[in-house]
């Protein structure tokens, strides 16, 4: 089967007004499409086609409010990635110190990269891989230079994780022993399997927010682990949702007032665009506001 051809604005325009849209000002909508793709445009109408197959909507909506969705996603994308890198310098910083303190006492110091330190060591040899093309991508940074002209190329864990993702981590977390796993995780006060899910939940989302994927009406994937008391509180809560990551990023959070921030600053941007926002399409609860 061949590629679908390229198309001009005037023809793209042309196809939107096909399936369904309204297009309310000309010089707009090709403003529009010259800044954001046609491709990518089109994945905020999902949830107004008639079926999941088709690219007819069920009424008419107008491409600026298509555009608006668009909007506030970028703009929420913004607002998390804000906070998940508060929470993933606090995790990197709380699982380095914690998991090198335990292994890494005795000379030289390089016990976190034993292999057998680590529970699943399958995982950890494709962490340790993963991490090696990193470090020879990052190699004219000062922090590896250091590292090989005085320790032979290796670091304490603390400099490793300044090179690794959020996902890296978060798989380490999960190569080490349950012993490793609780002893971090007593730490924040939650279980190490509950730790483990956040951690991949927050990857997760950390990696759509860096490379501007859309966040709203998608399915999440691992589904968060929240509590039993929550969801039996909060049956509209699915925990493959967006808004049961927020949450997850939320608890996650190291301080009250950061929680409180994140929830006011997410209520302020949900009320700017209101008007166009339907909660439940979402994965928002119409509660949102007194769950958060």
């Amino acid at each position: 089967m061949e590629l679908k051809r390229p198309l001009t604005i005037d023809e793209q325009l042309s196809k939107l007004e096909m399936h369904g849209i309204e297009i309310d000002n000309e010089s707009d909508a090709n403003h529009i499409l010259e800044q954001v793709s046609y491709y990518r445009i089109t994945g905020y109408t999902l949830q107004f086609r008639k079926n999941p197959s088709s690219s007819d909507l069920v009424s008419k909506h107008k491409l600026s409010e298509i555009y608006g969705l668009y909007k506030f996603d970028a703009m929420l994308r913004t607002l998390l990635r804000k906070y998940l890198e508060i929470n993933e310098v606090y995790y990197k910083t709380h699982i380095s110190n914690i998991f090198s303190l335990e292994k890494c006492k005795e000379f030289p110091h390089d016990q976190h990269y034993d292999v057998n330190n680590y529970f699943n060591k399958d995982g950890f040899n494709r962490i340790i891989e993963k991490f090696e093309k990193e470090e020879k991508y990052y190699n004219d940074s000062l922090i590896v230079k250091h590292h090989k002209q005085n320790y032979n190329g290796k670091m304490p864990l603390w400099a490793m994780f300044e090179l690794m993702s959020f996902l890296s981590v978060s798989m380490l977390y999960s190569a080490m022993f349950k012993s490793s796993q609780d002893r971090i995780a007593v730490r924040i006060g939650i279980g190490s399997k509950t730790l483990a899910n956040h951690l991949h939940c927050m990857s997760v989302l950390r990696n759509k927010c860096s490379h501007a994927a859309r966040l709203i009406n998608t399915r999440y994937n691992p589904p968060a682990k929240l509590s039993g008391n929550f969801l039996r509180d909060n049956p509209s809560v699915n925990n493959d949702s967006l808004f049961a990551y927020i949450m997850v990023l939320k608890y996650r959070l190291p301080s009250v007032e950061l929680r409180t921030e994140l929830k006011n600053e997410l209520i302020k941007l949900i009320e700017r665009f209101n008007d166009i926002l339907d909660l439940s399409l979402i994965g928002f609860p119409t509660n949102y506001e007194s769950i958060l």
